[in-house]
Order: structure tokens, then sequence, then C-alpha cells
């Protein structure tokens, strides 16, 4: 008679467990939500070296839950950690955190990218063994010895040095090798700001109607030499140089060039290729001497449309989209354009209205700055959810 039993009871389980299983099965269908490219979701996140496991864990897991597809994580930025020889330019701290954290990105179905910043590079073992590689201001003061805008990580090389290039290439390319990583992400592939986002002035304590000598770089010898060489002007001898167009057309094309060489360095070990670039192509190139729609070998790049830096309205979240889509195709840049949201600017009642007004002026996805900032907001993570199952709908 148990034996009976145990066959019923055991025939029962198997029964219970098949309903649960096609149950669990018929949920998981009805979550299932198509990704395109246009619905991809991105997100900014730091990390370093001492990062436990658990904290990994639980930020892919909260991403992953929430509908973000990728993560773009920080493993160099302004403070950036040195580990073993520091006479090595090996960045192996960032190695380690990106080896660190993709399992776990792996496990939670997180493509990862690396994030780094780029131009402004403020390792201190670099600015002693190299301090002529940064740049120079129009009164003849290197942003290795000054903190511009008081702020110790604005250390900015000079990007018309082929030192600079392949000092760059280097970084990308031990990077681009790790096997697992989808790509690397550029950030700060800029000069410093000639003028400060409007937004940001009286937090900074800096009046700037205009371009002032102080915060207009780079003026290093190699560069009033190349100009000089091309023109048969010294720029420093420019009444007003940022009415020079060939003086502002020279920085654009060094930076681009720079740009381009690591865009092309990261696609050659089969890598996506991203670049995280100012709000609009014309703001970018006034203020920071960036023309990111002539950014070749990248395959995205994310205007960083942080409006109320910029004192903008709402709306210009769709416009600036808008001119950012214009510009890559009136200069043939296959590049898409993914659009960047600062969370702190996005309410948590409006997350939809904002997506939606970026994919419709010609956004490939959205990207949010960023999970720490998701974190800091009580009840974001709810609403952000709903906002991407239905961005997906």
């Amino acid at each position: 008679m148990s034996i009976v039993k145990n066959i019923i009871a055991g025939g029962l389980s198997v029964l219970i467990s098949a309903a649960v299983l096609t149950s669990l099965s018929s949920c998981s269908q009805k979550e299932a939500v198509s990704v395109t490219p246009e619905t991809k979701v991105w997100a900014w996140m730091s990390g370093k070296t001492t990062t436990p496991d658990r904290r990994w864990r639980r930020s892919f897991r909260k991403a992953s839950r929430a509908g973000i597809n990728a993560v773009l994580l920080e493993c160099h930025g302004g403070y950036p950690e040195i580990l073993g020889d520091s006479s090595s330019f090996r960045d192996s701290a960032a190695i380690r955190i990106i080896r660190s954290a993709l399992p776990h990105a792996e496990r939670y179905g997180i493509e990862l990218h690396a994030w780094i910043w780029t131009i402004n590079r403020t390792e201190k073992n670099l600015r002693k063994a190299h301090s002529e590689w940064y740049q120079v201001n129009a009164l003849g003061e290197s942003c290795a010895d000054i903190k511009l805008y008081n702020r110790e990580h604005y250390r900015w090389l000079c990007p018309s040095r082929k030192e600079t290039e392949e000092y760059l290439r280097n970084r990308v390319a031990e990077l681009a090798e790790i096997r697992g990583l989808a790509g690397v992400h550029l950030d700060f592939i800029r000069y410093p700001d000639a003028i400060l986002p409007y937004g940001l002035h009286e937090s900074r304590g800096v009046f700037q109607d205009k371009v002032y000598p102080r915060w207009d770089f780079c003026y290093c010898e190699v560069c009033r030499d190349a100009f000089r060489e091309r023109t048969g002007t010294d720029p420093l001898e420019l009444e007003d140089p940022t009415s020079c167009e060939a003086w502002m057309q020279y920085r654009w094309d060094a930076l681009t060039n720079v740009a381009n060489a690591l865009g092309k360095e990261i696609r050659s070990h089969g890598k996506i290729a991203s670049a995280a670039v100012f709000a609009s192509p014309e703001e970018s190139k006034k203020l920071v001497r960036q023309d990111w729609a002539n950014f070749r070998n990248f395959d995205v790049l994310f205007p960083m449309i942080y409006h109320r830096f910029y004192n903008w309205p709402d709306e210009m979240v769709g416009t600036a989209t808008r001119q950012g889509v214009r510009a890559l195709e009136r200069n043939d840049n296959p590049a898409s354009l993914c659009s960047g949201l600062f969370v702190g600017h996005v309410p948590k009642q409006r997350i939809s209205e904002f997506f939606d007004d970026a994919r419709d002026n010609g956004s490939t996805g959205i990207c949010l700055f960023s999970l720490e900032k998701i974190d800091e907001k009580w009840g974001y993570w709810r609403a952000l959810r709903k906002a991407i199952r239905r961005f997906r709908e």
C-alpha cells in the first residue's frame, strides 16, 4: 500500500512540477519583450578594484531586472588607481576592474563596455614622466601645473602630439584585448571647456561671456609650430583666436584625428567603439573644440544631453538629438546616435516622455547617467522598469 502511495505521490509531484514549469514558461513568454537597436537601453556605471562581488551582483541584477541591456563601466576615471610599478603605463587597475565585473555582467545578460577617460588623463605617474605632453593655455600655463576651474582632475593631453596618440592607443588596446568585453567607450575625448555649460557658471564661480585666454587651449610649442608651418601665423599673435576659422579648424582636426585613430584601434580587436560627446554638434565645437560629427570609426556616439546644465528647456532633449542625427547625415557618418540623459534632470514620473522625445527625433536607444544616480532616487528603479517596458511596446 505504501508503494502505491509513493507512486501516486511521485506522479502528483511530476504533474505539479510540470504545471509549475508551464506556468513559469508562460509568465516568461508574457514578460519577454523584443529589443531592437531603437529600444536598447544603456547606462553608465563606475567601478573600482575594491568593488566587492556582492556589489557587482547587485548592480547588474538590478540593471537586468529594469531592462537595461548594456553597461558602460568606468574603469579609468578622474582619480585612477595605479597598481604595481608606477613607472609602467599599463593600466593594470582598469584591466582588473573589467575582469572582475565581466562574470557578473555575463550572468545577468548585460553587455559590458570599458569606459575610460581619454584626452583628460590625470594619472600622476604620467604627469611626472611627461609633463610636456599636456596642453598649454593662451597665457602659457600648462594644465599639468594649474587646477583648471579649481578641479584637480582637469589635466589634458595635447592631441597634436604623436606621443599622445600612441599612449592612448596602447591604453585602449590592452582593454580591447580582454575576452568577453563588448567594447571600449571613450569619454573626455575633447579639449578643456573654453566655456563651461552655462548652467554651471555660478556653481564654479566663473563668468564667461566669451572665450578668455585662461581657458583657451592648446598653445603648446607643437601646436604653434604646426599652425605656423601651415599658415605662416603664430596663433598667439591672433587678435581674436576664436574668430580665426583656420585656427579653430586646426584644433578640431587635431582632436578628430586622435579620436579616429582610437576608434580604429578598438575596432581592430573586433570590439564596439563608442564615445561620449557634448550635447549638440555646434555647442561641442564652440565649448570644447569637439567636432564629433566627423568622428570616424565609431559604432555609437552618445551626446550627453544633460539639458539643465545648459539652462535648456526639456524640449531641447529632442531638439539636440535631431541636430546630432542631421549632422551625422550631412557628414556621411554611419555611426549611430544614442541620446544620453542625466537621471537628475528626468523626473521619474516623466521618464517615458523623455525616452519618446529622444527616439522620435532619431536616437537609437537611450543611455542613462548613471546607475549610481538611479540608486540615489527613491522609487526610480520601479518607475524606470515600467518606462523601459513601455519603450519597447
